[in-house]
């Protein structure tokens, strides 16, 4: 029997320092994310790790704290040249990191916002609820 493939795919998981900003900004920009801009080490929050394949970056996330106890997952993000598989693999191991974070640090949760399906397939196969009920006000500037 055949092992699977991906078993033997080395991901290194880094905290997020300067030296990696030009990569973060590089996953946004594959991303045509259009607020590349807006993006500086002074707005990124200070909790954060990166993910790579050899020199490639394939993900980072960082974790936002907030009022009330909670942190909200923020500015997650991959590289869509990876196939869906490692790019799986490395945000997994990005969002994990960030949730052990968030308990060392006591917090009551983690919130995050998102419609993408696959994001919130991955949400819940980590224990994250999904809450329909809840109505979130915004105002657009």
């Amino acid at each position: 029997m055949r092992g699977n493939p991906l078993d033997n795919i080395e991901i290194s998981l880094f905290p997020f320092k300067f030296k990696h900003f030009s990569d973060l900004i590089e996953l946004h920009k594959l991303n045509n994310y259009q607020h590349t801009a807006a993006i500086t080490m002074k707005r990124l929050p200070k909790i954060g790790y990166i993910s790579y394949f050899g020199d490639s970056p394939i993900a980072a996330g960082f974790l936002r704290r907030v009022e009330g106890g909670y942190a909200q997952m923020d500015t997650l993000v991959s590289n869509p040249y990876f196939g869906s598989q490692i790019r799986h693999l490395a945000i997994d191991k990005v969002v994990k990191s960030l949730i052990e974070d968030a308990k060392t640090l006591d917090l009551e949760g983690i919130v995050a916002f998102t419609s993408d399906s696959g994001i919130l397939n991955r949400a819940l196969s980590m224990n994250f609820n999904i809450l329909d009920t809840q109505k979130l006000i915004s105002l657009r500037l």
